[in-house]
């Protein structure tokens, strides 16, 4: 008895088995196919899609998503009369909503608007206040640009709920279809509460009315009730409008948060000034050590960026203070980047490498990308170098160079800064070896920079490896003096270059460099003075340039007879001159 059960058992459970597995198969089937009869659809063939779907309906009778596709597919083709017949044959097999409101759609884009209101009524009647169902009739309305009875509609369900605002976000899309403004922008503010202010504020930028309209209408709809959204409302109003100083009033009655958001949205809008305004406002009124190192650190960043280095370097130096002498702390991003911009400053700002190396050497403990870190160190080379300790500078750039894990673009800036230290030093065997290898590998590099083209030239009309002491002693103290921009002291150093050489076409030579260096800084009247000095006593192949020069330096300074002498003395002496069709449009 008891191995019949059990046999009995199996075979039950094979049963089952398989028709839960056949079930499964029928329903892939089911998908597969429909999913074809779609990709017909897509491609126009309605013919195909429309016997596959019938073709389906035979294996699976009344089969909701088939019947539901079918009947959007005569829908969509106005294949009107088919869906009429298909939809009585189906009638009993829907749900009662879906058949009437179907057979709603139908009669009007049968164009009988007045036996689809009827229908509607009488549904509607029954449902009573069900807002699901008035909802499904509106969009019906909606869709065949029936705005006002979809309104009406709308409209008539919020009074039987005695609900002010039901329905306003469609309400507020269909206003908006109509280019009702003003009602569109009513019914968006019934709606409008933390939840819904982005899209709120979304919506009313799309509203065909002006920056201002909409601001004096948020104002008046305050007046009359309140919101607690619509003050920062009107602010994000105001802002568009770029009135940033009635925002920025209308935001300080907000509080502190708010002015925080103001400060974010500024910045975004690269509005440092007002987001500096913001900040330093949330400040007069916090003690706590921790928000004040934090906003006082954007304050820094911001003055900055706005390259108001005085401002930039009172607030870092308030953050580094805070950080040191009270429990305040920062994300190490941040404390990285104050102790960098300060070093930037003190080493270029106000000359001081001996503090920027201060601030570098901390900057360097807190720099957690390896770049960086490269980055700093070639800074930190550079303060090395304005202290002349040219060992320091070259072991640092060395160690950069020989280091497998910086990327070519550092490396190139280190090897570009080694040769200029081992210019700096004076080593001038050196530097000729190492330019040379630079330039053979690293040919096409960036950064090429000025100094190592002057010695480039120095050394090509100077020789200076095989040069004495006097000629590379006087080549040594043009080119620091160039490097570290005592411009002050570069006639001197011409002078004695002129003295050592005793070979008058090389110093004109080096004068007319100098000239260029002088015109490049901006210093227009110490180069003018050198480019006449040329003129007066250099006949050789210089001189076309040099008059050339000579009148661009009275140009940029503002000097306009005396450029346009030495214009037209140029076309006189060189009318078929390289920079001649320059001078000739110049002139005009």
């Amino acid at each position: 008895m008891k191995i019949i059960r059990y046999l009995i058992a199996i075979t039950c459970f094979v049963i089952l088995f398989t028709q839960t597995i056949y079930a499964v198969d029928a329903q892939a089937v089911l998908q597969v196919k429909i999913r074809e009869a779609l990709h017909y659809e897509q491609q126009g063939n309605i013919i195909k899609a429309e016997m596959l779907y019938k073709q389906l309906l035979e294996n699976f009778p009344h089969n909701r998503q088939v019947v539901s596709r079918l009947i959007y597919l005569y829908m969509r083709t106005n294949k009107l009369d088919s869906l009429e017949r298909f939809l009585e044959d189906e009638k009993n097999f829907l749900t009662n909503n879906y058949y009437k409101i179907t057979r709603i759609e139908l009669l009007i884009k049968k164009n009988q608007l007045n036996e689809a209101k009827k229908m509607a009524e009488v549904m509607l009647k029954n449902a009573k206040v069900n807002l699901s169902t008035i909802k499904q009739f509106a969009k019906v309305y909606q869709k065949y640009h029936l705005y006002d009875d979809a309104i009406e509609l709308y409209l008539k369900a919020r009074k039987e709920s005695k609900n002010s605002i039901v329905f306003a976000q469609e309400l507020a899309n269909v206003y908006q279809l109509q280019e009702r403004s003003y009602d569109a922008l009513n019914e968006y503010l019934n709606i409008l509460d933390n939840k819904t202010y982005k899209n709120v504020r979304y919506r009313l930028e799309k509203l065909n009315l002006s920056y201002e309209e909409i601001i004096v209408a948020l104002e008046t709809r305050q007046e009359q009730e309140p919101n607690i959204e619509l003050p920062e409302l009107i602010g994000e109003f105001l802002m568009l409008s770029r009135q940033y100083q009635r925002a920025f009033e209308l935001y300080k009655t907000l509080g502190n948060d708010a002015l925080i958001k103001l400060a974010t949205l500024s910045e975004k809008q690269n509005l440092y000034k007002l987001s500096i305004q913001c900040i330093s406002e949330v400040l007069k009124s916090t003690k706590d050590e921790q928000t004040v190192i934090f906003l006082e650190n954007k304050i820094g960043e911001l003055y900055y960026l706005l390259n108001d280095h005085e401002k930039a370097y009172k607030h870092y130096k308030k953050v580094t203070e805070l950080y040191q002498k009270t429990k305040a702390s920062l994300p190490s991003a941040y404390i990285f980047g104050a102790y960098k911009n300060l070093a930037y400053l003190e080493l270029f700002e106000y000359q001081n490498p001996v503090q920027s190396q201060i601030y570098l050497e901390k900057a360097i403990d807190f720099a957690s990308v390896l770049t960086d870190k490269a980055e700093l160190n070639i800074l930190l080379s550079q303060c090395y170098l304005q202290q002349e300790h040219y060992v320091k500078s070259e072991k640092i750039l060395t160690e950069i160079i020989d280091n497998k894990h910086y990327n070519k673009d550092v490396k190139e800036r280190a090897k570009m800064k080694r040769i200029e230290t081992v210019l700096l030093k004076g080593d001038f065997s050196a530097a000729d070896s190492l330019s040379k290898d630079f330039f053979a590998h690293d040919y096409e590099s960036k950064f090429i920079n000025d100094i190592a083209g002057m010695y480039r030239t120095m050394n090509n009309e100077l020789h200076l490896k095989q040069a004495d002491d006097n000629v590379k002693n006087a080549a040594l103290s043009l080119l620091r003096n160039m490097y570290f921009n005592n411009n002050a002291l570069l006639n001197k150093d011409i002078e004695q270059l002129s003295i050592v050489l005793q070979d008058s076409a090389t110093v004109s030579y080096l004068k007319l460099q100098v000239a260029d260096y002088y015109f490049n800084q901006g210093e227009y009247a110490s180069a003018v003075e050198l480019c006449r000095e040329l003129l007066e006593s250099n006949d050789g192949p210089y001189r076309e340039y040099v008059c050339f020069m000579t009148a661009n330096c009275f140009n940029q300074l503002g000097l306009n007879e005396q450029a346009f002498a030495y214009y037209t003395a140029y076309l006189l002496e060189f009318p078929q001159g390289t920079f001649a069709p320059d001078i000739r449009f110049r002139l005009k």
